[in-house]
C-alpha cells in the first residue's frame, strides 16, 4: 500500500494539472472594427499618421481605453494582444496577434465581419460554423477557408491525464473542475469505488472504469488509490481555433506592369526612396485611385471601393510584392441594373377645373440613384398648375417617392394629361466615366373630363348727368351662369375725354380698366365706376368678359355727352348694346335702346375745350369739375331764392 501511495505522489508532481489555453488570431483586421472573444470585446477604432493605435477593452463589467505603438500590447482577461504593424489607406488595416482561450459548445468567436461559432463537439472532432454577413457555412474540424480566413480547428484537447489529489484543480481557462472525494462501497457485486467532483457549485460523481460530462470536461475515472488520489483522464469539451487571414492574391510586380485584381487592374507605376507608386484602374485604362505605397510598421497602402493593396517589400531591383484583398460586398458590380418604375394615376376630372395627378416613383434596380430629377412633360389640352418639377437627391434601391402634379384640363373627353420624365445619375464605377446618365419615362397618364360648361351674364348701365365735367355712374352686374368657377377678368375700354374714378375693384391697364373675379355657379356680384367727361360728343365704352375659354361675353355703353348753353331741355338717349358669346352655341347679339328726357338748367356762359390728357391728369381734370359744378348749384340755388 505504501508503495503505491509512494508511486502516485511521484505521478502528482511529474504531471500538471491543467494545461494552458492555444487559441489565435494572426492577421491584418480592417479598422474601425471589433473582436468578441468570450467576456472580452475589443474596439479598434483609427490609428493616428504616427501609427498609435487607440481603442476600448472591454472584460466583463470593467473597460479601458488604449492606445498601442507597433510592438506594443497589452492583456484583457485571458486575451492577450499585440499590435504589430499598420498599412494607413482610405480604409486602414492593422496587424494584430491575438491569443484567447479555447471556445465552448455554443459559444461564438467575432473578428470584425466574420463570426465562428463551435456548434458541437466530442470525441470525433467538432462542427463549426463561419458566417460573414448573408454568406455562412458548416465545417468539421481541421483546416479550412473562408472568405480571407484559414483556420484550424483542434477539437476535445485533453486537459489533464494522471492522479489527482483530493482537492485537486483541473483548470481550463475560467472552467474549474475540482476532485473533492472518493468512498469505497462494498456490496454483492463487491466493492464499488466512486469519485466525486465539483463543477460551478454542483457536485457530481463518477463510478471507477466508467466516464461521464461534467460541465465542460469529460471524465474517465480509471483508479482509486486510497481515498485519497484518483487516476483520471479529463477531455475539455471544446475546441482551439487557429485563425489567420490570407490574402486574395499574393504576386510581384516590376515597374510599369500591370495586374488584374477582382474588377480592377493594379499598375506599378515607379519605385523611389524605398517606397513606389501605384494606381487602380478600371477596364477603360481610366484612374479610380492613385497612392505612395510603402511598407513598415507605419506605411501607406492602396485603397478604392473594396479593394486593398498592401505592399510586403521591394527588392534592389525595384521588384515590388504585394498583397490584396477584396472585400466583394463593396465591389461596385457592372452588372448591376439600375432602372426606376415611375406610374402615374389620376381620377376623374372637369373641364376647366384643376385636377391631381399622383406619379409613385421607386427604385427599382440593385444601384442606388443619385440626382434624381422629375419633370412633368403636360400634352396638348393641359396646363400645369403646380408641382411640374421635383428634385430627390439619393434614391436607394427599393425606396420610391411620391410625385403630386396639378394640372387643368383645357379638353374634354378622354384626354390624355402627360407624363414624368426622369433623369438620373447611375453609378457604373468599373466603366469609363465613372458614372452614368439615364433617362427613365412614366406611362402616359389618361383621364376621363367631363365637359363644363363657362358663361357669364352681363348687364352694363348707367345713371347721372352725361353732360360735360357732370358725373356718370356706369354699373357692371356679373353672375356666373356656368357650371364651373372660372376665373374671369371684366375689362372696360376708357374712351378719349372721360377721366374715371374707380371704385376700389379696378385696376387701371392699357386703354381701360380690369376687375379680377371668381365667381362659383350662380353667384353674382356689380362693380360700378364713376366717370366724368370733360368733352363733348359720343363715348362709347365696350366691356368684355375674358376667360380661360375666350371672351365669353361683351357689351358696349354708349353716352352722347353735350355742353350745357343755358337752361334748355334736351332729350337723351342711352343706348347700351349687349352682346354674349357662348362658345359651344355659337354668338347672340341683345341691342336695347331706351330714351329718357331729362331737363338740364345752366349758368355757365363759356365752354372750353379741354384736350386729352393722361390717366394721371384725368383725377385733377375730375376734381376742377367737381368744384365747377358745385358752385355751378350753389349759384343757381341762390338765385332761384332771391327770385321766390
Amino acid at each position: 500500500m505504501r508503495r503505491a501511495i509512494v508511486f502516485a505522489l511521484v505521478l502528482m508532481l511529474l504531471l500538471p494539472a491543467g494545461f494552458a489555453s492555444a487559441s489565435s488570431f494572426n492577421g491584418w483586421f480592417p479598422l474601425p472594427g471589433s473582436i468578441s472573444l468570450g467576456n472580452v470585446t475589443l474596439e479598434f477604432r483609427d490609428v493616428s499618421l504616427d501609427g498609435v493605435l487607440v481603442g476600448t477593452a472591454y472584460a466583463q463589467s470593467s473597460y479601458y481605453d488604449f492606445s498601442l505603438s507597433p510592438g506594443e500590447g497589452f492583456t484583457a482577461g485571458d486575451v492577450v494582444v499585440r499590435y504589430v504593424r499598420v498599412t494607413a489607406a482610405e480604409g486602414p488595416v492593422v496587424f494584430l496577434n491575438v491569443t484567447f482561450p479555447y471556445i465552448v459548445e455554443g459559444e461564438t468567436v467575432r473578428l470584425g465581419d466574420y463570426s465562428i461559432e463551435l456548434l458541437s463537439v466530442g470525441s470525433k472532432g467538432a462542427k463549426v460554423r463561419v458566417s460573414r454577413g448573408n454568406e455562412s457555412r458548416d465545417f468539421t474540424s481541421g483546416t479550412f477557408t473562408f472568405g480571407n480566413l484559414k483556420i484550424a480547428v483542434s477539437a476535445y484537447p485533453k486537459a489533464f491525464e494522471g492522479y489527482l489529489q483530493r482537492g485537486q484543480n483541473v483548470t481550463v481557462s475560467d472552467h474549474v473542475l475540482t476532485f473533492t472525494n472518493a468512498t469505497v462501497e462494498e456490496s454483492a457485486d463487491g466493492f464499488t469505488e466512486t469519485l466525486y467532483f465539483e463543477y460551478d457549485g454542483n457536485e457530481y460523481s463518477v463510478v471507477v472504469g466508467k466516464e461521464a460530462d461534467i460541465g465542460p470536461f469529460h471524465v474517465k475515472a480509471e483508479d482509486l488509490v486510497g481515498v485519497e488520489y484518483a487516476k483520471v483522464t479529463v477531455f475539455f469539451r471544446g475546441a482551439s481555433l487557429d485563425v489567420e487571414t490570407v490574402p486574395d492574391a499574393v504576386f510581384s510586380l516590376s515597374p510599369g506592369q500591370t495586374r488584374n485584381v477582382g474588377p480592377y487592374v493594379l499598375r506599378y507605376d515607379y519605385k523611389f526612396d524605398g517606397s513606389i507608386r501605384a494606381s487602380l484602374l478600371n477596364s477603360c485604362g481610366a484612374v479610380l485611385a492613385t497612392s505612395k505605397l510603402s511598407s513598415g510598421a507605419v506605411a501607406t497602402g492602396l485603397y478604392y471601393r473594396g479593394a486593398t493593396v498592401i505592399l510586403d517589400g521591394v527588392e534592389d531591383d525595384g521588384k515590388a510584392t504585394f498583397e490584396v484583398f477584396l472585400d466583394r460586398s463593396k465591389i461596385p458590380d457592372v452588372g448591376k441594373v439600375a432602372n426606376l418604375l415611375i406610374e402615374g394615376t389620376a381620377g376623374d376630372g372637369k373641364r376647366y377645373l384643376p385636377m391631381s395627378i399622383a406619379f409613385r416613383v421607386k427604385n427599382t434596380g440593385t444601384v442606388a440613384l443619385s440626382n434624381v430629377t422629375l419633370r412633368f412633360v403636360p400634352e396638348g389640352g393641359v396646363r400645369v398648375i403646380s408641382g411640374g418639377a421635383l428634385e430627390i437627391a439619393l434614391l436607394k434601391p427599393g425606396e420610391e417617392k411620391t410625385f403630386k402634379v396639378t394640372v387643368m384640363p383645357t379638353d374634354d373627353g378622354n384626354v390624355t394629361l402627360g407624363r414624368v420624365v426622369a433623369d438620373v445619375v447611375a453609378p457604373f464605377e468599373l466603366a469609363c466615366g465613372g458614372y452614368t446618365g439615364l433617362t427613365f419615362s412614366s406611362n402616359p397618364v389618361t383621364a376621363y373630363v367631363e365637359p363644363s360648361k363657362v358663361a357669364y351674364f352681363l348687364n352694363a348701365s348707367w345713371e347721372g348727368d352725361p353732360a360735360v365735367y357732370h358725373p356718370v355712374t356706369l354699373r357692371f352686374h356679373v353672375r356666373n351662369a356656368g357650371d364651373v368657377s372660372v376665373p374671369a377678368n371684366l375689362t372696360v375700354s376708357v374712351p378719349e375725354g372721360v377721366t374715371v374714378e374707380p371704385d376700389g375693384i379696378f385696376e387701371s391697364y392699357g386703354g381701360g380698366l380690369v376687375a379680377p373675379l371668381s365667381l362659383a355657379p350662380g353667384e353674382n356680384v356689380t362693380f360700378s365706376v364713376m366717370v366724368i367727361p370733360y368733352s363733348p360728343g359720343k363715348k362709347t365704352f365696350r366691356v368684355a368678359l375674358n376667360t380661360i375659354a375666350g371672351t365669353v361675353n361683351s357689351s358696349t355703353v354708349a353716352l352722347d355727352i353735350v355742353a350745357p348753353t343755358g337752361n334748355d331741355t334736351e332729350v337723351i338717349t342711352k343706348t347700351i348694346t349687349v352682346t354674349t358669346t357662348v362658345p359651344s352655341n355659337g354668338t347672340v347679339t341683345v341691342t336695347e335702346t331706351s330714351t329718357e328726357t331729362t331737363s338740364i338748367e345752366s349758368t355757365v356762359t363759356e365752354v372750353q375745350t379741354v384736350p386729352y390728357t393722361p390717366t394721371t391728369s384725368k383725377v385733377v381734370w375730375m376734381v376742377i369739375g367737381i368744384v365747377i359744378g358745385a358752385l355751378a348749384v350753389i349759384i343757381f340755388a341762390w338765385y332761384q331764392a332771391h327770385r321766390s
